[in-house]
């Protein structure tokens, strides 16, 4: 179906529902993917998928809810679903389930997103894709003969139309690519990974890449990194000064701060008190702002929730102080926030839930650094610009951590444990190498340490957020570089695990 024939359909669907007393929203959804992944000049999997589908939230007039859904995007499934939906309400309220009327207080929307996109989707055959990235995977293999090598493509268009009983109706299209480049290396007995991408909202990003190169280059600056990791030494473990990069900036603020401020958890955060967000809470240095909101373009965007609010772009951290959450229209009062248009589905499926969507950590005290081609030119520039502003600090190793390997972090207390790929230490003027580390500590201390941003923003962190059974888009970053003075309740020292 296209964009207007959804339309048409959900307003059907909300027709369907007229002559009930209580409030609907219905929220339609097609979504075509391609993908492919090759292993050392094979095709290990080619495949195409399409899922389409509506789900009608029904609640009755005390505010108890009941979701009904169908895999069939056509006429003639409304009047079952709309029916099917109120039925489950009414069970829900019988039975005493908790009532929630707060989307009757939403605002009315109209709109129509425009699609970024610079390739509709399928203009380019699939075939021909496929020789595109294996001409890209197939060069990386010959400039660099030493490594194992995984190249996956994978290309997403997902429409939506969510409309609700008071005459809203948001449609609007997310396409979103990225070609991924995966190489294993060994030295010494031992083996490293390294995983770089590069993402954009069509298939323009093979075409750049076939035209410039840059991720071939980048991928072979991590794979000759992760061989000089392998033959590494490990670091103490201690509390350092430090130099993130801002792949680590995003774990940091995505896991460590953004989940702390969804508007549904505030009871098990530690930005919360009695259920209400800490706002006024000082986090972080003067100058330290974490925002959130959609870009164009990004892998994670989404201008609309799937309640149908215009999603904002929220300051949380404004010069260091705690200013605002991450509010959907149904918790955000209860945790003492404006509704910001947070709540985001993994599909039509789905009940929505306040999620992130580009989180980004941003430092006024900024120092420019000099963009270089390659991963140790550029670590040696970060070195002479530290120096040349007085930011090394005599007698002590100044470490700077690549890579964001993952990790966990526990909402409640604060605590979070993550990984890198490696470890320079800049101070030494031999730059020496040390193995992959687990960096660790209490996320208010992280953010307190944080003294100041090197280059600017890069925001094309990309991931795969898990939230309540589901799993969304997730980006953000920081300064290419963020700089943190030691702090003892931050540390660095373990086996990666």
């Amino acid at each position: 179906m296209e964009q207007k024939e959804i339309q048409t359909l959900v307003r059907s669907v909300l027709m369907e529902a007229r002559a009930f007393e209580g409030y609907v929203i219905v929220r339609a959804q097609s979504r075509r993917e391609w993908s492919m992944r090759l292993s050392n000049g094979r095709f290990e999997r080619v495949s195409t998928g399409w899922d389409s589908g509506l789900g009608v939230q029904a609640f009755t007039s005390g505010g108890a809810s009941g979701l009904a859904t169908s895999d069939v995007l056509a006429e003639g499934v409304g009047a079952k679903l709309v029916a099917k939906a109120i039925q489950l309400a009414q069970r829900n309220e019988e039975v005493g389930t908790k009532q929630n009327r707060r989307i009757w207080e939403a605002p009315l929307v109209q709109a129509e997103g425009v699609n970024s996109a610079q390739k509709v989707f399928g203009e380019i055959p699939l075939l021909e894709l496929q020789e595109r990235v294996m001409s890209l995977h197939s060069r990386l293999r010959e400039a660099f003969p030493g490594g194992a090598w995984q190249t996956s493509y994978r290309q997403v268009e997902e429409q939506w139309c969510i409309g609700r009983t008071d005459g809203t109706l948001v449609s609007f299209v997310v396409p979103r690519a990225v070609l991924m480049h995966q190489g294993t290396v060994r030295d010494q007995g031992q083996a490293q990974s390294a995983t770089i991408h590069r993402s954009g909202v069509d298939a323009t990003v093979l075409f750049e890449e076939l035209k410039d190169h840059g991720l071939e280059r980048k991928a072979m600056d991590r794979a000759g990194f992760a061989k000089a990791v392998c033959g590494a030494p490990q670091l103490p473990s201690g509390h350092y000064p430090l130099i993130i990069d801002y792949g680590l900036a995003k774990g940091l603020a995505h896991e460590a701060f953004g989940h702390a401020v969804e508007s549904d958890h505030m009871h098990e955060s530690v930005l919360g008190e009695e259920g209400k967000l800490r706002k006024g809470l000082r986090v972080a240095r003067p100058g330290i702002n974490i925002v959130d909101g959609p870009l164009v373009g990004d892998w994670a965007d989404q201008p609309y929730s799937a309640n149908g609010l215009l999603r904002q772009t929220v300051t949380i951290v404004r010069d260091g102080v705690l200013e605002a959450g991450l509010g959907d229209v149904f918790s955000a009062e209860e945790a003492g926030m404006p509704v910001t248009g947070a709540g985001r589905a993994e599909s039509y499926r789905n009940v929505p839930l306040p999620r992130m969507s580009n989180i980004r950590l941003l430092v006024e005290r900024m120092i420019p650094l000099k963009p270089a081609e390659h991963l140790m030119d550029e670590v040696k520039a970060v070195r002479e610009t530290l120096l040349q502003n007085g930011e090394l600090r005599e007698g002590e190793k100044n470490l700077l951590l690549l890579g964001y390997r993952g990790g966990q972090v526990n909402p409640k207390t604060g605590d979070f444990v993550f990984q890198c790929d490696g470890i320079i230490d800049v101070a030494d003027p031999d730059l020496p190498i040390y193995q992959p580390s687990i960096f660790s500590g209490k996320i208010l201390s992280a953010l307190e340490a944080i003294r100041g941003g090197l280059g600017e923003g890069c925001y094309d962190a990309i991931g795969t957020c898990g939230k309540g059974g589901q799993s969304v888009p997730s980006s953000g970053g920081s300064h290419r570089y963020l700089l943190m003075d030691a702090d003892q309740q931050v540390s660095l020292g373990g086996e990666r695990g």
